[in-house]
This record gives structure tokens, C-alpha cells and sequence, in this order.
């Protein structure tokens, strides 16, 4: 076990507080940190000086330096470990139990409140999950077989990235132990195991382990992090080795796990169910192809398994894993398997599973290294899921990792006709397999696992993580991703360079992390590293009064929707654009009537039926991709994009609010939708606010508590987005008499009444909307009608008309120039179904799409202003005289350094040099001026850096995180558009609406635009013309039927980009649902290696490597 050698010292005479850091065995050099600044002291200087400092702690090693905010850091000492066993004589693992948090900068000095966060993060990094290696030379974020491949550490299971690195090119290099959140459990030797080519009397020992290494790419708790982000990392990914160590060899057999690689989610409180919401189903194709593209060139060969079940979510969660595999990735083996369902009726039925999934891990086979030769390589690995990729992946990843047992020991040439030696290794993994098993769970469950083998023990556990995930997790969530990213950068900056760049080269470049000047120049230069990209957005509102009379458009023959979203009649001044909006959102306000139980459980039967509507009516024009659809009580949302947009989406979240009743009811309330367009976020949100003539101070505060308390996923705020699009039923009136008003529309003297009107007055007088546009109110009022009339409303109340649905921007532009977004339009439609009336605006939009030829170049010209992080300047002489440095020319050297205005953190004298410790890289580079200065008689001085190559060493790498470098094939523009994915936007419910939505789903491809009128002639297949009837219904619209039409091209603008239209059509899928197999004859199967080894003995040509023998 490794001895805890590790000394941290503390010095404050009374000037800036200094941390030195002594590490074991004695080395020639300590490390000193001075406020943010980290730099090696000679060991003779601290040690002439040592009755200066005061030990405060000690430890087995550390993690490094955690940025708390742009002010506060804490030094991360491990001070408590547990030893779990040795792979190799000199690779101790150990279990990190116990850490201490030093601070460094003001919460030292100052003695202020230590951060609350902190603790929670002590006691993850404490709960005996990470695991570190005593000796460097071994890696545990590697497998067997990239180690032995030479491969550096792998950044997805390697933590503490995030943390301060240490001075590179000193003798420190490599003495902090490579932490990993991995799960290690190594069985005792197995003594007594007999070498089939040796003498019987000979016996040796092995080494087993399972390691489990969990991918911090998209980490978080069960309820909090669920799915695949834009870049194709998944929740819960990870890899689990199956390791044996045997004299000089080693075999090793690896799988994964990971969520299913789509945008879904588990929103609200999940007591003993599995709601699942899955977003932007259809833009989850570029992830989809980015999580597999990543994989091959991981493990090669893959192949899927699923175990989801047939239950509530599960069922529509597979069916959409299922579609999107065989449109995104045909040629990878997809095995599902309902483990609930199939074991519930036998438990013998897991042998038709193992029929199915064996031959494919036989196929991989397993890695084998001899004395630092590879012998065989493992080609591929089984991807295991379940909902949770917990329990039933436990099961799964056992009954795998035993078969292939056998194989392994064959490999290493144990004999296993001896049952007594096999059962007892067997035993010891079933034993090692359980334990990895309850880990994995407690790190993504905070709970054990759930075997299935006692029914007391296993509703504990469920009532637990019910707690736990629904009440406890969100304080662990925010430890991950504090420990993760840090708070050295305002959120907004680190929020803006994420979107610019992908956030895993933001967050693991060292000057991004730490330097809120580093991406603040990185902004600066986003006129260069983007170029416009417009884009026209259609936005929509209208209150439809319940829905009641939503059947009885086409009935009436008023208008069709496509009036409303297409208004071409109305685009005068716009008659030279494109009339097909690339992103279209809608807001629909009370969409279903607003009583009691409505409140309680709205109904989704409105909603589904009104998304098919908007789908068909804008798939007559372009194949449009759902993007969002997001219903609180009778406010619901629709967002939809262009499919040939969707490679430039990323970062989607919903989030809503409710206002009712003081925030306790849904009746009215806020819905958000945010996403990046390229590189430019945008926002859309939909209110419905309080209702009521005078109720202004009511409807102010509704638009405060939405603007306060609508946050979207990693804490952003509707302020946080460089576009806000908010539109709805606002409510605010028109303060003049009813009878006044009606007369000044009869006259069409509309700017008669613009005065009257509420909102413009409360913005003007900065009660609400604050810095929001609105286009000039050219049209009647839209409120109140009697419906399937022009007349304003003729009851007995008889209401004031008034602008009550609205549409409103802000821009940002904190990029300067001139604004980004143009109102071309903003008007009404004639839908009389409701009490109000539709209101469009149609925007362009200048989005900023990166130039990846320029990011390289750019990115390096930024890091490089910034100088090199250790911030050493290393001073000499030219023609030195004596040995040492003068002592009396160090002043004059720190004067000319003052006179840069360049703060000195420390000196030290080191032989002939002088080094400095200055505040900053910037600094280092500044000092560089005062190369060849002349600071006495014949005393020139020569200045250079202390790391001249450091770009080399903390430098950014494009091409490790560019996504130009993933190729998508076997897909078009149609794996992302039509054939009723809608469906899995909706939760299980509503049956009623069930042969409606059979009815209605989207062809694979719109018709010509020749076609697409009212009343022209079409032809459908062959057969005599007909005409298209011009009114529309939202439960009946008549979908178009030809399919001869193609998408054109996607611009060549991104390494998002696809090149959809040039790939050929995808291969016939190969998805497996397990039947009744019938028995066939046993093959010895063949395991491909690479290179061949040896040729077998003849004696053992006859067995069978995944058979246990005996």
C-alpha cells in the first residue's frame, strides 16, 4: 500500500499566502502555489527556509487545483485510501475514501463562509469511487488492449481534467497519480491452477478484476442526465473490463453500456413508473451517427443489445430506438430482448438470448498479450441497454463476461477439465461481477442494484432510489458539475465560446477553463472564425379557445392553416424571400378548456392532434423535423426546422412555468423551447397571462415570474440566449371604450387605438419587457370575437377588443455590428374557429455559422496571446561573471519588470539564473520586451520563457474534438423527415385519438410544388386527376402522396454538415426480436485474431474454447 508521503506546507509571513506542495520520495524540486500562479521551487531553497512554513496536511497524493470561482480556488489533497489489490507486482490500486480541501485564494485570507457547494463535492469525490493507480506507468483509464497499443490516456474516463495541471518539464512530470471514477474489483489468487502444457506438479496464481470505467462525457444522476447530447455522448456510459493477469500474460474482455442514443428525458416526478418524453426525435440523427461513428473507432465491430421492456415508456422508447437504428446504423447487429416480460414467463427463456448474443461476443473474441506481445485482439464489443442500463445490464454483461470466462482461461492455456478449478474461478467472478454491479448502480441510482433474488431486499432498494433520485440528486448533480467544469468562467462567456466551439474543447482546454480573458478574446474574434448564415423564422400564436371548434375549419371553409404559416398575400414588401421558413414555432394558448381537471392532468389528445396538423401542413412545402413539442395544461408549444437544418441544431431543452393562482396552478403559465443554431442561441417562449380588463399588475408580474423562473438545462435563463422570440396571449388590453375602439376599426384608423394599448404603455414605462421589439400594430385587434364571425364579441359582457396575442424579440448582439434579426411581416390570419385570431411575425435572422478551416488558426492565435501557464520567465546574463545571479542586480531586474507594469509573485535564484514568477501568462509574455536591456556597465540581460513549448503541451487540438471528422453513412435527409416519428413525441395515453393518428401519418416525401395549391389538378400514381380541395381540417388534412421530389443539397458549411443527399440509401436493417430457436448442430466457433496465434496442440483440437470442459 502506498505510504502517505505526501506534505503540504503553508507559509504567510504577511505578504500573498503560499501553498508548497513536498511530494514523496525527496525530489530536487517542490511545487509552490501562490494565489492562481503554480511553479517548482528548488528543494535546497525550501529547505534553508523551512522554519518559515507550518505543515497543515498530508495525503496519498493529489488531484490538483480546483477553480471555485474567477477568485477562490481549493487544493484537492486525497487524504484517505483503501488499498483493493495489484494487477501487475508494481500497480497498487487504491480506492480514494477521504480528501481535504485547502483553499488558496480569499477564503483563506479573508475568512469567509466556505462555499456551500463544497461540501457535497468532498463527500462525491470521498464515497469511494475514484480509483488511482500508485504507479504512473500504469493507467487505469486504459483497457489491456490500448495499453498495449501504446494510447494515451483516454480523456472520456479520466476525471480531474478539469483541475489545474501541474508545471510540465520538471522532475513533478507524471509523480501525481491518473485518477478515473472506475469501479476496480480484484479477486484473491486463485493458487493451485495447473498450465494444461506444464508437468501436473507445477502450479502458478492468477490475478482477476473487473474494471468499470464511467465516461464523464455526459455524467449526471438517473432523473437529471438521461439520453445523448449533440456530440453523441450518452448518460451512464460505460466500459467494464474483464481482466485476468496470469505470470507474464494477460487477456482481457471488454464491454459498454450506455443510455440510448436519442434526446429523451424523464421529466417530473417518477413514483414507481418510467414516463419517458423524448425531444427533437427526428433531429437526433446527427447524435445517432456521431455515438456509433465514435464507437467503431473505439472498439471497431459493434453490436446492440436492448433489454427494454413492453411497459408504459419503455415501449415507445424502444420502438423509437429501434426505427432510428435501422435508418441510422442497419449494418450493426440490434438484438432486443424484454428481460422483464421473457424471464416473468421462464427463466430457461434467457437461453434464447444467449443463442443470439453469444455467437457475436465469440465473433469479437477477447485480447491476449504475452510478455508485452500481443497475441490476439479483441475486434468489437456488445452494446448492453436497458432503461437505466442498471439491473437488467448487470444480468447481461454477467452472463457475457462468464462465457467468454472460459475462452479466456483457454487462452492462457488453464486447464479447465478439472470442474473444481473452474467453479471456483467462476465463482469468484459471479462473487466480482455482483459487487461491480451494486457500484455502477450506486453512482447513477444511489442505491445498490435490484437481482431479482430477494423481494424484502429489492423494495428497499426501489424505495430508496425513489427518494433519493426525486429529492436528493440534484445537489449530487451540481457536485458533477462543479468538479467537472468549474466556476472560473462566468457562465455566459463559457456559454457563448460552447456554442462557437464544441463545449468538450472548451472545457478541456486548459486557458478556456481557467482565464475568463481567454475566452473573452476568443469572442472578440467571432467575426472572423464565423460567416452569416440566414435564416427565416415563422413565429405564431393563437388562443383556440379549448380546441372545441378545431375540427371545423375545413367544415366552414374559412381558411387552411397554410394561410397562416405561408401568408404569402400578406408578404408585400418581402416578395423577393424565400417564402419557406427554415424554423417555425407555434404557440397555441388554451388548448384544451381550463377546469379543474384539465389543471389537475391536461389531456395530450389536442396536442398530438394539433402537431399532425402542423406537420402535414408544412410537409406540403418542405420536409420539416419536429424539434420540440411541450404542453402545460392549455399552453403548448411547437417548434419545427427544416431536416436539411438539423446537422447545425444542437443543444436543445424545454422548460416551463407555471403562473396560475400565484404559481400553484398550470391555467396560465410560460413554455420555453431553446436550442443553437449553428453558432447562435435562440429562444422561444409561449405565455398565457392573466386574464382580466384592468388586472396590468398581474399580467407584469406573470411576465417577471416567467423571465425569473423559466431555466433550461446547465442553469440558462431566458437572458442567457443571444435571440428571445416571446409570443402568446398576453392579456393586456386596450384602455378606451369598447364601442370607441370598434368604430376607429370600422374606420380603419387603427393608430386611433394604438395609444390605448396596455402593453406599449407598460413597456414604455419599463414594467414589462424590458429592451423587447414589436412591429407596429397595422392590424384590427384580435380579441374578442364571436366565433365563425367578424363581428367583435356581441354577448353580454360584451369586451373591449384588444391586442391581446402578441409576438416579441430581443437581440443581444453582444457580437456589435448591426442587428441580426429583421422583421419582415407581422400581421393576422382569418381563422374565425376561435374567439381570437392568429398572429404571425416572419423574421430573418442572421445566424453565425463557424468556419472550421479558420477555427485551427484562430484558437491557436488566442491561446497563444496568453502566454504559458506556469507564467516563468527564466532571466541570465550575457557575459556572466560569476556562477550565481547577482544578488544586487535582482532589484534592478525587478524595477525595469515594475516598469512594465508586470506584478512579481516570487524570485528565485537558481545557479546563474534568475527565475520570475509573474501574476500571468500575459505577464510571462510582456517580460519577453526585456530581452537584450542593458541594466548596468557591460551587463546585458537575456530573457526567455521557462516553457518555451508549452503551446505543444496545453495548446487546443481541433481535430480531436472537429466534428467534420465523423462521416455519416447509410442515411439521407429521409431518416430525419416524415413516416410518423411524431408519434413518439407523446406519452402512452389518450386512446382515443389512436386510429386518428394511425390516419395521419407523414409520407416519405412532400409533393411537387405543382401539386401543393388548392385546386389544382394531381395526379396520384397514375390514376385520373382530381382537385384538392382548398379548405383544410387539423384532424383530416389531405397529405400528399407523390414521391418523386427530391430535398436538394445541404450547404457545405459545417463539419456537421452530412452531405445527406449523396449517401446512398440505407441497407436492410438488422434488428432481431428473439423467436423460438430450433436446435442446430454445435460449431466450434472461430474467433478472429490479429495476429494468428500459434496453431493449437492436436490434443486440444477438438474443444471448444467457449464450453467449459470437464
Amino acid at each position: 500500500m502506498s505510504v502517505r508521503g505526501w506534505r503540504i506546507w503553508q507559509r504567510n509571513d504577511g505578504g500573498a499566502m503560499e501553498i508548497l506542495v513536498e511530494p514523496p520520495p525527496r525530489r530536487d524540486e517542490v511545487l509552490a502555489i501562490v494565489g492562481n500562479a503554480v511553479y517548482v521551487k528548488d528543494f535546497a531553497t525550501f529547505d534553508e527556509d523551512r522554519r518559515f512554513y507550518k505543515k497543515i496536511s498530508d495525503g496519498y497524493g493529489i488531484m490538483g487545483i480546483l477553480r471555485i470561482t474567477p477568485e477562490d480556488s481549493v487544493l484537492v489533497v486525497v487524504t484517505g485510501v483503501v488499498s483493493v489489490g495489484k494487477l501487475k507486482d508494481d500497480a497498487d490500486i487504491l480506492r480514494v475514501t477521504a480528501t481535504e480541501f485547502i483553499p488558496l485564494n480569499t477564503m483563506a485570507t479573508t475568512g469567509n463562509d466556505v462555499d456551500t457547494r463544497l461540501p457535497s463535492l468532498q463527500r462525491l469525490i470521498s464515497s469511494g469511487s475514484f480509483y488511482f493507480s500508485a504507479s504512473p506507468s500504469f493507467d487505469l483509464t486504459l483497457s489491456a488492449q490500448r495499453r498495449a497499443e501504446g494510447a494515451g490516456s483516454d480523456f472520456r474516463f479520466f476525471w480531474y481534467e478539469s483541475f489545474s495541471s501541474l508545471p510540465t518539464g520538471t522532475s513533478l512530470d507524471r509523480s501525481f497519480p491518473l485518477a478515473a471514477q472506475v469501479h476496480v474489483w480484484i479477486s484473491a489468487s486463485e493458487d493451485g491452477l495447473r498450465r494444461t502444457q506444464n508437468c501436473q506438479g507445477e502450479h502458478y496464481s492468477i490475478r482477476a478484476a473487473i474494471v468499470s470505467r464511467l465516461s464523464c462525457e455526459r455524467v449526471g444522476t438517473r432523473f437529471n442526465v438521461r439520453g445523448a447530447n449533440d456530440l453523441g455522448a450518452v448518460a451512464n456510459f460505460v466500459e467494464t473490463e474483464q481482466l485476468l493477469v496470469f505470470e507474464e500474460e494477460e487477456v482481457s474482455f471488454v464491454q459498454i453500456r450506455g443510455s440510448i442514443p436519442l434526446f429523451w428525458d424523464q421529466p417530473g416526478l417518477q413514483v414507481g413508473s418510467h414516463k419517458v418524453k423524448l425531444r427533437a426525435f427526428e433531429a437526433s440523427v446527427p447524435a445517432y451517427y456521431r455515438h456509433f461513428y465514435q464507437l467503431r473507432k473505439l472498439y471497431e465491430d459493434v453490436a446492440v443489445v436492448t433489454l427494454l421492456g413492453s411497459k408504459e415508456g419503455e415501449r415507445m422508447l424502444g420502438d423509437a430506438f429501434k426505427t432510428q437504428h435501422s435508418k441510422c446504423a442497419s449494418d450493426v447487429p440490434f438484438v432486443a430482448f424484454d428481460y422483464h416480460a421473457e424471464m416473468r414467463t421462464s427463466r430457461d427463456n434467457i437461453e434464447r438470448l444467449k443463442k443470439q448474443i453469444f455467437p457475436l461476443a465469440e465473433k469479437h473474441g477477447y485480447f491476449h498479450s504475452k510478455g508485452g506481445m500481443v497475441v490476439r485482439h479483441q475486434s468489437g464489443v456488445i452494446r448492453t441497454n436497458c432503461l437505466d442500463c442498471l439491473d437488467r445490464t448487470n444480468c447481461v454483461q454477467t452472463l457475457l463476461g462468464l462465457h467468454m470466462l472460459c475462452a479466456q482461461l483457454a487462452g492462457l492455456q488453464i486447464e479447465t477439465t478439472n470442474a473444481n478449478t473452474f467453479t471456483r474461478i467462476e465463482e469468484v467472478f459471479k462473487d466480482v461481477w455482483q459487487k461491480n454491479g451494486d457500484q455502477c448502480s450506486v453512482i447513477y441510482a444511489g442505491t445498490g442494484a435490484l437481482e431479482g433474488k430477494s423481494k424484502l431486499k429489492d423494495a428497499s432498494r426501489s424505495i430508496a432510489r425513489t427518494i433519493q433520485n426525486n429529492l436528493m440528486d440534484g445537489s449530487k448533480q451540481e457536485s458533477f458539475d462543479l468538479f467537472l467544469q468549474g466556476s472560473a468562467v462566468p457562465p455566459v462567456l463559457f456559454d457563448r465560446a460552447s456554442n462557437l466551439l464544441p463545449a468538450s474543447l472548451v472545457q478541456g482546454n486548459y486557458y478556456f477553463r481557467e482565464y475568463p480573458s481567454a475566452v473573452e478574446n476568443l469572442l472578440e474574434q467571432v467575426d472572423t472564425l464565423t460567416s452569416p448564415a440566414p435564416l427565416t423564422i415563422f413565429v405564431g400564436t393563437w388562443n383556440v379557445n379549448g380546441g372545441k371548434n378545431m375540427h371545423n375549419v375545413a367544415f366552414r371553409n374559412e381558411a387552411r392553416l397554410s394561410d397562416w404559416i405561408f401568408p404569402h398575400a400578406n408578404l408585400v414588401s418581402v416578395s423577393d424571400m424565400d417564402a419557406i421558413p427554415d424554423i417555425v414555432a407555434i404557440g397555441v394558448e388554451e388548448l384544451v378548456d381550463l377546469n379543474a381537471s384539465n389543471i389537475v392532468k391536461a389531456s395530450t389528445t389536442n396536442q398530438r392532434l394539433w402537431c399532425e396538423g402542423l406537420r402535414k401542413t408544412l410537409h406540403e412545402r418542405a420536409p420539416y423535423v419536429l424539434l420540440g413539442c411541450e404542453q402545460l395544461v392549455g399552453v403548448c408549444l411547437f417548434v419545427f426546422a427544416k431536416a436539411a437544418l438539423a446537422p447545425f441544431l444542437k443543444d436543445f431543452s424545454i422548460a416551463s412555468v407555471k403562473t396560475g393562482m400565484g404559481g400553484a396552478t398550470g391555467n396560465k403559465g410560460s413554455v420555453g423551447l431553446r436550442l443553437v443554431v449553428h453558432s447562435t442561441s435562440i429562444v422561444f417562449v409561449c405565455s398565457h397571462f392573466a386574464a382580466g380588463q384592468n388586472e396590468i399588475r398581474d399580467r407584469n408580474e406573470d411576465y417577471a415570474t416567467a423571465m425569473r423562473k423559466l431555466t433550461f438545462s446547465g442553469g440558462r435563463t431566458i437572458d442567457s440566449h443571444d435571440v428571445i422570440f416571446w409570443f402568446g396571449d398576453f392579456n393586456y388590453r386596450i384602455s378606451m371604450g369598447g364601442e370607441e375602439v370598434k368604430r376607429a376599426v370600422r374606420a380603419n384608423q387603427i393608430d386611433l387605438i394604438v395609444g390605448g394599448d396596455q402593453l406599449t404603455a407598460q413597456k414604455q414605462a419599463g414594467m414589462t419587457f424590458v429592451g423587447f421589439e414589436e412591429g407596429p400594430l397595422y392590424f384590427a385587434p384580435t380579441y374578442k370575437y364571436d366565433t365563425f364571425s367578424d363581428d367583435y364579441d356581441t354577448s353580454e359582457k360584451c369586451r373591449t377588443p384588444a391586442w391581446t396575442d402578441r409576438v416579441l424579440w430581443r437581440e443581444t448582439n453582444w457580437r456589435g455590428g448591426m442587428p441580426k434579426v429583421q422583421l419582415r411581416a407581422y400581421g393576422r390570419c382569418e381563422l374565425k374557429t376561435s374567439d381570437h385570431r392568429p398572429v404571425y411575425a416572419l423574421f430573418t435572422l442572421d445566424a453565425q455559422a463557424v468556419d472550421w478551416t479558420k477555427a485551427e488558426g484562430v484558437v491557436e492565435d488566442v491561446v497563444g496571446l496568453m502566454g504559458p501557464p506556469d507564467a516563468t520567465v527564466i532571466c541570465t546574463l550575457v557575459c556572466p561573471h560569476d556562477p550565481l545571479f547577482p544578488a544586487v542586480l535582482v532589484d534592478i531586474v525587478l524595477d525595469r519588470v515594475k516598469e512594465l507594469g508586470v506584478p512579481v509573485l516570487a524570485t528565485n535564484r537558481v545557479g546563474g539564473e534568475l527565475w520570475l514568477l509573474l501574476e500571468s501568462g500575459e505577464s510571462a509574455l510582456a517580460a519577453l520586451s526585456m530581452d537584450g536591456l542593458s541594466i548596468g556597465p557591460g551587463q546585458e540581460l537575456a530573457v526567455r520563457l521557462r516553457t518555451p513549448d508549452w503551446m505543444d503541451t496545453v495548446g487546443p487540438k481541433i481535430s480531436a474534438h472537429d466534428p467534420s471528422a465523423i462521416t455519416f453513412a447509410g442515411a439521407s435527409v429521409d431518416a430525419m423527415a416524415g413516416d410518423g416519428n411524431s408519434l413518439f413525441n407523446f406519452d402512452e395515453e389518450d386512446d382515443e385519438v389512436a386510429s386518428t393518428m394511425s390516419r395521419m401519418a407523414p409520407p416519405e416525401r412532400p409533393r411537387p410544388p405543382s401539386a401543393r395549391s388548392g385546386g389544382t389538378p394531381r395526379n396520384d400514381g397514375g390514376g385520373t386527376p382530381h382537385r384538392v380541395a382548398s379548405g383544410s381540417s387539423l384532424a383530416n388534412l389531405d397529405w400528399p402522396s407523390d414521391t418523386s421530389s427530391s430535398f436538394g443539397s445541404i450547404p457545405n458549411q459545417s463539419p456537421f454538415e452530412a452531405s445527406w443527399t449523396s449517401i446512398p440509401p440505407p441497407l436492410q436493417p438488422t434488428l432481431t426480436t428473439l423467436q423460438p430457436l430450433r436446435a442446430s448442430p454445435s460449431v466450434a466457433p472461430c474467433i478472429p485474431s490479429r495476429p494468428a496465434p500459434p496453431p493449437p496442440r492436436q490434443a486440444a483440437a477438438a474443444v471448444n474454447p467457449f464450453m467449459r470442459q470437464g
